[in-house]
């Protein structure tokens, strides 16, 4: 039997026709733009978050800084693509930012693509004041972080000498300092000047810090500077001991001493000087006098040395020495 090509090719466009017309009824749905913002007002760095409330294949959040302007879109900026209906972020620069979402839907074959759009303004204020970390960044090959010991006080331990291969060099109390503050607006004042990063200041005073942010808010800090306190000399019998120092802990020493063999060390009265006139020295809790305190010395004795800043009794520097008596 013989067939007509051209019924054969009809008939085959008819069976095929309900498919492609199911393809152009197949319509996306229609989206809806909503979202919910935690907040319209917030500082640099701080998050934001917002949830997104309507009816989308495919969210996406433009939040109005550089790079992200709904506006230059035709310019190269886009927006982030929302995950599970949840997007958080934070601007590092201050301003006014317009935040638009853009619920997208489509059907199967991408024939039909619809968007919805909403949008809110969120100002970004820049009031950092907070000084997260303060350092000495040139302690011969070290960086020396300070200590918050309030709200608004600092103290900064430095060593007197550092061991260093085989020398141990000392270190002067005129340093550089480092601020890390959550902002490159921020302005720091020391000493009634604006700092200076080669600046060198007199940590042997107490630095008067002044903070003043972007945004205009200030806040005031001081910087109190303790040296970790030694024994200058310590003596047994008239024998003066030999001072070691530790090459990472500037806080840790020890000191040996060589008496002749046979020397009675369980009840000694050492002979010592400190190198601050704010030190103090102690074993365990009890104050140790030069010259009145006796020590039994037939076991390593550790020294707790206490300097406290005169200007603050909370700014503290504590070091530990372990005394140790050998025999000839």
């Amino acid at each position: 039997m013989k067939y007509n090509k051209s019924i054969i090719k009809l008939s085959a466009l008819l069976l095929l026709a309900p498919f492609f017309a199911s393809c152009e009824d197949d319509e996306a749905a229609t989206p809806q733009a909503g979202i919910i913002i935690d907040k319209t007002e917030l500082g640099i760095n701080e998050t934001m978050t917002i949830n997104f409330e309507g009816v989308a294949d495919q969210v996406s959040i433009w939040t109005g800084d550089e790079d992200h302007d709904y506006e230059l879109r035709s310019e190269s900026n886009t927006g982030f693509v929302v995950n599970k209906g949840l997007f958080t972020y934070s601007y590092s620069t201050p301003g006014t930012f317009h935040v638009v979402c853009i619920a997208s839907t489509y059907n199967e074959l991408a024939t039909d693509l619809r968007q919805d759009t909403c949008s809110v303004w969120v100002r970004v204020i820049d009031d950092q004041t907070e000084i997260e970390k303060l350092s000495c960044p040139q302690i011969l090959y070290d960086e020396v972080f300070a200590d918050k010991i309030s709200d608004n006080d600092w103290v900064m331990r430095l060593p007197r000498k550092v061991k260093y291969r085989t020398a141990s060099p000392s270190i002067s109390l005129s340093q550089r300092l480092r601020f890390y503050i959550n902002s490159d607006s921020t302005k720091v004042y020391v000493g009634g000047e604006l700092f200076g990063t080669t600046t060198k200041y007199d940590l042997a005073e107490t630095q008067d810090i002044h903070v003043v942010s972007d945004f205009g808010s200030t806040r005031d800090y001081k910087l109190y500077t303790v040296q970790y306190p030694e024994f200058d000399e310590f003596t047994i019998n008239g024998v003066e001991g030999e001072l070691g120092r530790s090459e990472f802990d500037y806080s840790a020493f020890t000191y040996d001493i060589t008496l002749p063999a046979g020397t009675d060390v369980s009840n000694v009265v050492p002979v010592f000087t400190l190198t601050g006139d704010n030190e103090k020295a102690y074993i365990g809790d009890s104050e140790q006098i030069s010259g009145s305190s006796t020590v039994d010395f037939t076991q390593p004795v550790t020294y707790r040395l206490v300097g406290v800043s005169p200007d603050n009794a909370q700014a503290v520097a504590e070091s530990t020495i372990t005394v140790t008596v050998n025999f000839e």
